[in-house]
């Protein structure tokens, strides 16, 4: 098979989807090891990663093209050993200069400074932060300074978030196309309206409130109040949101016309609503 012209060999590869059989394939000769790991655009891992900086440094070597990065501990226990923390997240984004897409998911040793590493990646136009409970909004702001090209944010389960200056940071910049915040109880849904002018671009945005926290919803005549609404701040829910296609709302409770409920009426281009009590 080493005979085979390298065009041949990396159009072969191409056509194999399975990452069980491109792994084995790649253990066939160097040459197709080495073909399969410059042609590898995503890569899943999780507990059973090495975190040590050499290895981690080898691994990003073995995947130079590498667009994609998932890394999930989900399931994790300390008999798996430890977990990606700061230092190994600084490897992977002075590494792979290629990458555009980054999902970290309950990740529990990564915090605000190895968030920052990821101004790194300057060509990130996609992240994913699924339970990820040391990150605050210190590491949040940090990657929207730093992540100039990001595009598509999505925040889960994250407990420590409970300002909003990234926010209000990225709606100035304006470049969010899809924004998904799902029950992060430091952020409720007057926040998120301080996104401003970011609204103008944004084509899907998903808000799932977090059950407990801003639950303080009290009847008045028959009328439901929302205490975390100020009467003084009418003028942050003049906005434009026209481009919008994809809207989600959840566990929502405000008075009518107050709130994320005036969406609803900006909504020009929207292509699928849902609305979850």
């Amino acid at each position: 098979m080493e005979d085979l012209p390298e065009a041949l060999l990396t159009e072969i590869l191409n056509r194999i989807t399975r990452t069980s059989d491109l792994n084995s394939l790649a253990l066939v000769s160097n040459q197709l090891y080495k073909i399969e790991g410059n042609q590898r655009g995503a890569i899943r891992v999780g507990s059973g990663l090495c975190t040590a900086t050499k290895a981690l440094t080898s691994l990003c070597a073995r995947f130079p093209n590498l667009r994609k990065l998932e890394i999930d501990y989900s399931g994790w226990i300390p008999g798996h050993g430890k977990q990606l923390d700061n230092k190994g997240l600084l490897v992977f984004s002075s590494h792979c200069s290629s990458l555009i897409d980054l999902t970290l998911s309950f990740c529990s040793c990564i915090d605000d400074s190895g968030l920052g590493c990821l101004a790194n990646c300057k060509k990130l136009v996609s992240l994913r932060l699924n339970s990820t409970p040391q990150i605050t909004s210190i590491g949040l702001f940090s990657v929207a300074v730093g992540c100039t090209s990001l595009s598509a944010l999505h925040l889960i389960g994250c407990e420590k978030i409970n300002s909003v200056e990234w926010l209000e940071y990225l709606g100035r910049d304006g470049s969010l196309e899809e924004l998904v915040v799902e029950n992060c109880k430091g952020i409720n849904h007057h926040d998120i309206l301080k996104f401003g002018p970011g609204w103008m671009k944004l084509q899907k945005f998903e808000f799932e409130r977090k059950r407990g926290k801003y639950d303080s919803l009290i009847a008045v005549g028959g009328k439901v109040y929302d205490s975390s609404y100020d009467a003084h701040s009418i003028d942050i829910y003049d906005f434009c949101c026209e481009s919008l296609k994809d809207l989600r709302l959840a566990h929502i409770k405000t008075w009518p016309d107050v709130g994320l409920r005036v969406v609803l009426g900006k909504c020009k281009a929207l292509e699928k609503l849902c609305l979850e009590s």
